[in-house]
């Protein structure tokens, strides 16, 4: 569960670092995306496969 844990801390900072990068309009959009938002979709999918996958085991 640590690693969970730690994975939606990273993701939570990923998408609050994003917003404020892309309100303010500090980089690129297109940087914003390569940068922020595709390592937090993956981590995201990553955490919800994973959890899937334990919770798929604890039923057998």
């Amino acid at each position: 569960m640590k690693i969970n844990k730690t994975g939606f801390y990273i993701l939570n900072a990923l998408l609050f670092i994003s917003i404020i990068l892309g309100f303010y309009e500090f980089i690129d959009i297109k940087t914003l995306v390569g940068v922020f938002i595709t390592p937090a979709f993956i981590i995201s999918v990553s955490l919800r496969y994973k959890r899937t996958k334990e919770k798929v085991i604890s039923k057998d």
